[in-house]
Order: C-alpha cells, then sequence, then structure tokens
C-alpha cells in the first residue's frame, strides 16, 4: 500500500474490531479434543451474536428452518467450520452498522446485497467446481469489497473523487482508485484482513480477486471470489459502487475447469444459492 494512504489507514484508531469470542473461537478449533459444549459455550458469552446466529442457521438458507433451539444444537447439526463462519459473518455485519458517510453513487444497502451476492455465489462455485472450501469461499465473497467502507468512512473525499472517476471514465472502481491514488480498496481491505487476524487465504482473496494471475492459481479461492464478482455483476445483484462488468481472467477460468457448456448450469446454482442468502440481508 502507498505509505501516504498507508499511514492516514494506520492511524485511524476507531476502525472496527471483531468481538474477542472471534480470536477465543479460532483458538478452541485448533484444538482436535474441543467439543461443541465448548464451542457453544464461547459463542453464547455474546447474546446478540447468539440470538443471530441462531436467526440464521433456522433461516432457508441452511434448511433448518425453527428446528434448532441452542447454538450446541447448531454446532452438531451444521459443524465447527459452518458455525465459526456464521459468527464471524454477524460480527462483520455489526462492526459497520454504525457506518455513515453514504456517498453519491454508493448506496450502502446495494453495496451490502453484492457482497452478500457474492458470497452465495463464491459458496456455490465453490460446490459446483469441487475447488475451495464453500464455508470459507463464502467468508471471503462476503468480504472481498470490506476496502471500499474504509475508504468511504475515513476518506470520504478521496473516495468520491474515485466514484466520480469511475463513472465518468466507465471503469471498474478499483482502476480509478489505481489511477488516482495508486491505492485501491484491494489494498485497504487486505489491511483490515490481517488487522482482524483472519486468514491468509481470506486476506489474499480480498487482495488478489481483481487481479488473480499465474503465481497464485494454487489458491483457488482467488479466482472463486473473482469469477463470482464478476457473474453477480453480470446478474446484476447489488451494487458494489460501479457499473462495469469486467472479462473474466483467463487464469481463473482455466484454474476451475470452467467452460462454456456448463455455464448456464453454474450461472443457475449461482442464482439459487443467492435467493437462499436473501436471509442475511436481515442482519445488515
Amino acid at each position: 500500500m502507498p505509505q501516504s494512504i498507508f499511514k492516514i489507514i494506520e492511524g485511524i484508531t476507531s476502525i472496527p474490531t471483531l468481538p474477542a469470542v472471534i480470536d477465543q473461537l479460532g483458538r478452541l478449533l485448533q484444538n482436535p479434543s474441543t467439543s461443541a459444549e465448548e464451542v457453544g459455550k464461547a459463542i453464547t458469552t455474546d447474546q446478540a451474536l447468539t440470538s443471530k446466529v441462531l436467526k440464521l442457521v433456522n433461516s432457508a438458507f441452511y434448511g433448518f428452518p425453527g428446528r434448532i433451539s441452542t447454538i450446541t444444537h447448531a454446532i452438531v447439526i451444521l459443524g465447527f467450520s459452518t458455525i465459526k463462519n456464521l459468527v464471524l459473518s454477524a460480527s462483520i455485519f455489526d462492526a459497520f452498522r454504525e457506518l455513515h458517510g453514504e456517498r453519491s453513487g454508493f448506496n450502502l444497502k446495494s453495496f451490502w446485497y453484492h457482497s452478500i451476492a457474492c458470497a452465495a455465489a463464491s459458496a456455490s462455485i465453490a460446490r459446483q467446481t469441487g475447488h475451495g472450501d464453500k464455508e470459507e469461499c463464502f467468508i471471503a465473497g462476503l468480504i472481498h469489497d470490506l476496502g471500499k467502507l474504509i475508504l468511504c468512512q475515513y476518506l470520504p473525499d478521496e473516495f468520491d473523487k474515485a466514484l466520480r472517476h469511475s463513472a465518468e471514465h466507465r471503469q471498474l472502481l478499483y482502476q480509478s482508485e489505481k489511477t488516482l491514488f495508486d491505492c485501491t480498496h484491494t489494498h485497504v481491505g487486505a489491511y483490515l484482513a490481517e488487522r482482524w487476524n483472519l486468514p491468509p487465504s481470506l486476506r489474499n482473496a480480498v487482495a488478489y480477486h481483481h487481479t488473480p494471475v499465474p503465481s497464485r492459481d494454487h489458491e483457488p479461492i482467488i479466482a472463486i471470489v473473482h469469477c463470482a464478482d464478476i457473474f453477480v455483476r453480470a446478474l446484476d445483484q447489488g451494487n458494489g459502487g460501479d457499473n462495469s462488468i469486467p472479462p473474466i481472467s483467463e487464469v481463473a477460468w482455466k484454474s476451475l475447469g470452467l467452460n462454456a457448456n456448463s455455464l448456464g448450469k453454474l450461472l443457475e446454482g449461482i442464482q439459487d444459492e443467492i435467493d437462499k442468502a436473501s436471509a442475511f440481508i436481515q442482519l445488515t
């Protein structure tokens, strides 16, 4: 990240943090002997978070409407990984709930819908191609554009300038950011993911989802989020701040084994997953 922008971002003390339960869960899940009861106890220390997780677990997205009444039951049914990602999702929404400073051309509701749709699309691609972990890809898709929220809130003048440049030149927002500041929301988002101690795979998906290259093609999560973002744009699901639909990277396309013949089925599966994920809108 360019030093001028980095110093500003690094100096912001009010950037949202994630609750302590996230770190606690990470430590618990590293121990193979950890029980569902122990994980459930950690989550239930935060009652607001508990209620949100139960609401999501009982939504149509997970297929258990009205059947799960405790976190421990949810863990037994869905598994540690899914529950951890549910908690992380709810925490991310809460971290930015008080965000102010909506800009012209950047609608927060549309932004969150785009993010949720990208999360659902990422999970769908992972499932249909057999590449990547479905739950991890969901989170990667959800957070891929978080840097935009930081820029919107803490560097509003620069963000406005990038939005206007993007609209005037019909460019992707990250291309305008790069032109104007030599710094993009991907840099800022990756920095936030590191500050939150998220795994390298998630940080890399945030940092490189616009620019997958051969040296990184061993990380399918990057290619998956790259494709998901473009498919969601093509399906007109929400808006991340610009209206461009870039071509899919040949590297990403080939690394996932995609082809024109399977595209229709792939998009149909993505749309189904997005429809189910609408339950997440209630958390934003």
